[in-house]
Formats: C-alpha cells, sequence, structure tokens
C-alpha cells in the first residue's frame, strides 16, 4: 500500500510528541512541518532527520509547494478554522487536535464549509481510542447490562500547567471536559438534548477562572448523566480518563483506577481484562483517520461528529456563565440555532 504524504502544522510540545507518532505509523510518510518559531523547527529536524526545504514558517507556502494527501494541525484553537479551511482549498484532508474551533460560530462556518467540499475533516478525540475506553464500548456492544438509564462521572486532579490555561475562563469545562463529554456521546451512542451546569473556584485555586464544575446532561431516550470534575483538586486523583458508572437494567459497568468492573443483575462482581489494541490512543485516531482516506469513507469523528461533542461543551460553559438550562439543538447546521448569545463562547 502507498504511504499518505502529511504535512503537519503546529511543533510545539504537543505537536513534537505528535511528530513521534507519525514517524512511528507505518502508512504515512511525513514530508514537511510548520510552525511559526524557527527554534521549533530547529527542534523539528533533530528529531526528524527532515531537510530544511521541507520545514516552513508560513503554512500557505508548505500547503502550495509540497505535494501531500493530508494536514495535521496541531496549533491553538484561535487557527484551526482559517488553517483547516486553507488546506481544504488546497485539495488537503484534514485531521486537527481539539477542540474543533475556538468559537461556536467559527465551528459552524467550517461545518458548512466542508459540506461542500469532498475532503474529510477530523478531530483527534484519542480518549476514545485507549484501552479502559474501548473495552467499555465492547461490553456496551454485547448488551452486558441492557438499556443504560444513568451515569455518573466523576473526574479530579490538581495539575498546574502554567501559561495560557490559567487565564481562562472556565477552565476545566473549555479544555478537559470536551475529551469526556465525547466518551459519554460515544459509549452512550446518544446526543445531548440539554445541559445545566455550575462552576466555580475554590480559594486554594492557581486559575483565574473557574476550575471545578457540576455538570447535568440529559441525552435522548431519558438519559441522564452526572458530572463533577475539578483540576484543583484535594485527595486521591482520578486517571485522565476519569472516574464512572454506568447504570442499565442488567447491572452496572465501573471505570475506576482505569480498570473495568462489571455488577450483573445480581450484583455479582467481575473484573475485565482491558483490550489490546494494535496501536495506542493517538495513533489509532490517526489510523482510522488514514483508512478512511484510503477506502473513502467517514471518519469516526469527523467534523459532523464531533461537532456535537464541541456543542455540549458550548452549551456546557453557556449554563454556567448564565446560570440556567441550555437547550442543545438537534436540527442539521443548515437552520441550527446559535444559542450562545453572538455566538462567541469560546473553547
Amino acid at each position: 500500500m502507498e504511504k499518505l504524504r502529511v504535512v503537519q502544522v503546529g511543533a510545539g510540545g504537543f505537536g513534537r510528541s505528535w511528530l513521534e507518532v507519525l514517524l512511528n505509523y507505518e502508512h504515512i510518510e511525513l514530508v514537511a512541518v510548520v510552525d511559526v518559531m524557527k527554534e521549533n523547527l530547529t527542534q523539528v529536524k533533530k528529531i526528524t532527520g527532515l531537510p530544511d526545504e521541507a520545514l516552513f514558517i508560513n503554512p500557505s507556502e508548505a500547503f502550495q509547494k509540497i505535494k501531500a494527501d493530508f494536514a495535521l494541525i496541531v496549533t491553538p484553537p484561535q487557527t484551526h478554522k482559517e488553517l483547516s479551511m486553507e488546506a481544504v482549498t488546497r485539495g488537503l484532508h484534514v485531521m486537527m487536535e481539539k477542540p474543533l474551533t475556538h468559537t461556536y460560530d467559527e465551528a459552524i462556518e467550517l461545518l458548512k464549509f466542508t459540506r461542500n467540499h469532498d475532503k474529510k475533516v477530523m478531530i483527534s478525540q484519542n480518549y476514545r481510542w485507549n484501552r479502559p475506553i474501548q473495552t467499555v464500548k465492547q461490553l456496551l456492544e454485547e448488551d452486558t447490562i441492557g438499556n443504560i438509564e444513568y451515569m455518573n462521572y466523576s473526574f479530579q486532579r490538581a495539575t498546574n500547567f502554567g501559561g495560557w490555561r490559567d487565564e481562562y475562563e472556565n477552565i476545566l469545562l473549555e479544555d478537559m471536559s470536551i475529551h469526556h463529554f465525547d466518551i459519554m456521546r460515544y459509549l452512550l451512542n446518544k446526543n445531548p438534548i440539554e445541559v445545566y451546569a455550575k462552576s466555580y473556584r475554590p480559594s486554594w485555586s492557581w486559575f483565574k477562572g473557574n476550575p471545578n464544575a457540576h455538570v447535568s446532561i440529559t441525552f435522548e431516550d431519558d438519559v441522564f448523566v452526572s458530572y463533577a470534575g475539578s483540576w484543583v483538586t484535594k485527595g486521591k486523583e482520578t486517571p485522565w480518563n476519569g472516574e464512572f458508572r454506568l447504570v442499565g437494567e442488567k447491572g452496572a459497568i465501573e471505570l475506576v483506577d482505569d480498570e473495568v468492573i462489571v455488577y450483573d443483575s445480581n450484583n455479582e462482581v467481575s473484573k475485565v481484562p482491558l483490550k489490546e489494541p494494535l496501536y495506542d490512543d493517538r495513533t489509532l485516531s490517526l489510523d482510522h483517520f488514514v483508512q478512511s482516506i484510503i477506502f473513502d469513507k467517514e471518519p469516526i469523528t469527523s467534523i459532523e461528529d464531533n461537532f456535537k461533542s464541541f456543542e455540549l461543551t458550548c452549551a456546557a460553559i453557556e449554563s454556567a456563565e448564565l446560570n440556567r438550562i441550555v437547550g442543545i439543538p438537534q436540527s442539521s447546521v443548515n437552520n441550527v440555532k446559535t444559542f450562545i448569545e453572538g455566538g462567541s463562547t469560546k473553547l
């Protein structure tokens, strides 16, 4: 099979970790890297061995000069819309890091734009593909606990990144919870209908905004989810997946410390061995995208799908800011209502 050629845009700290993923995945060839900072490109050259003519400061120049099949965008959310549009216009498929865009209006604009082009645009929601989540998904597909009626979800960590995260108004909801909201949609195989969120800042927090939140979400078919999260917790921390309990008519499934436990109808407990995927979670996400290009099928976390996780995140932020229940549009983007006043809610 001929390798797909990729241009990576963005080579900061997280971007450099993506370079390792690309270099170790057998079905692609890294042909160029773009970054606005020359010192980052110096590091790229050491890591990849790419020649100077494959290293660019200007993404437009790279898209124009380099023959490629897709672009991997690992840049701040404020740049996602324009970079994606330019790459698609240049004939490239696009895979990007979350979140989809910086604002709800930008997401609507980008989604409408992609519907008028035949290139695939996918957001990497790598948490879906890690071993514990894949194990839970398999159990649900096997109808292990029957119809799910509710879910309790907790995320508790104390992580001081520093930098831009310290300035966000609702940092947990804006930067982290989208992973968990996407996991909810993936496992439940349902979309949210309404959300009510409260966010707040404990006195000891190093964040200027609110790193804690409690969120109630109603999904289709009256499935209810209670979510509580903190990025400044005290006491025992959860893994990055968080911890949750899915409760159905025939039992329950728990994820605790990234271990999967099943309770049957008699409340008998069994620990389930984790699935052993072919790749790590980010490489699996990349593999899904590559296979979608090769076989011309819709990516599993396409922009069409991911917009719904992004929309839930925006609705939770609006609910926290306005202290009210927010309904989530279930119509197509062509007549979807901009539920954020002015359409400017940021992620």
